[in-house]
């Protein structure tokens, strides 16, 4: 480590105790305070985590709570931004306040990622997966089209030929770039197939590949679902896990079943199901993934 970045993680960890003993706390000063003493301070602070990104319009949050929450079942101890700060200065923070544990091992370090920051910290770590939750026009205002954000988070994604991306496969967005890297998908597969058109006013309905409006054999919301295009090969990709009983739903809470296991979430509304599928499938994946990563 260079005089340079110990200055910098030392300046940003004062700051972080004055923030929190005197100002109520603090989530991203202490970062960009590093930044500005080093820019190239989270490669330094991030080589001896493994390091997955979790990014999309909506949920992340709660996704990359679930995942945490799931994997420390298994994983004494996981870094990760709780407070929701997902832009750079944010995921600096996080890395400068981690009370690491022991020394010279590998550390699993779960961030939710902003976006349009999915490049940015690309450049500085190397991501082993990516988990994507859904991408939708709620954020037009900051980022244009979803096919202008979606293309941001690629740019981060091509870095890595080799990360595994954990995506929600009921969103065609996801399923519209062809991409090497190895794929896990997660949907809603509880329904008989009924062939339906999504609402007119939907957004993203157009097939990628020959630009035709995509119909559906199931949906659950917006443009999620089990869509195809009549006029060409495009459809749904094979789900991985999923979906496959809907038991109960209240303005509270979800009983439902995924791959056959009971779920009982105590929060409503079906797109924090997706957000629970999403952490099942990291938790899945992960776990799979981390006993296979070298140790030093």
């Amino acid at each position: 480590m260079t005089l340079k970045s110990s200055l910098a993680i030392a300046t940003a960890k004062s700051a972080h105790w004055f923030l929190h003993t005197f100002r109520n706390g603090g989530t991203s000063l202490p970062g960009k305070i590093a930044l500005s003493l080093d820019p190239g301070i989270l490669q330094v602070l991030a080589k001896d985590y493994e390091v997955v990104v979790i990014t999309g319009t909506n949920g992340k949050t709660l996704t990359t709570a679930l995942t945490v929450k799931a994997l420390k079942a298994k994983y004494n101890h996981i870094l990760t931004n709780p407070s929701g700060s997902n832009m750079k200065q944010g995921i600096v923070g996080a890395f400068i306040t981690d009370q690491k544990i022991g020394k010279s091992k590998k550390r699993l370090a779960v961030l939710e990622t902003d976006e349009a920051n999915v490049p940015i910290i690309c450049e500085h770590l190397e991501p082993k997966a990516f988990v994507l939750t859904n991408l939708f026009r709620d954020q037009m205002d900051r980022y244009g089209e979803i096919y202008t954000t979606y293309e941001k988070i690629l740019k981060g994604i091509r870095k890595y030929p080799k990360a595994t991306i954990i995506a929600n496969g009921d969103a065609p967005i996801f399923n519209s770039v062809d991409l090497p890297n190895p794929k896990l998908y997660y949907g809603f597969d509880y329904q008989a197939d009924q062939a339906q058109d999504a609402p007119a006013n939907t957004d993203g309905l157009l097939c990628p590949k020959c630009q035709h409006i995509l119909r559906y054999q199931s949906l659950t919301y917006s443009n999620l679902g089990k869509y195809f295009c009549p006029h060409c090969n495009f459809k749904r990709p094979t789900l991985d896990i999923k979906v496959d009983a809907l038991l109960k739903q209240t303005p509270q809470s979800s009983t439902f079943k995924i791959d056959g296991h009971q779920v009982n979430l105590h929060i409503g509304g079906t797109y924090n199901i997706y957000n629970a599928l999403a952490a099942y499938a990291s938790d899945v994946s992960l776990t799979l993934m981390v006993r296979l990563w070298p140790r030093p």
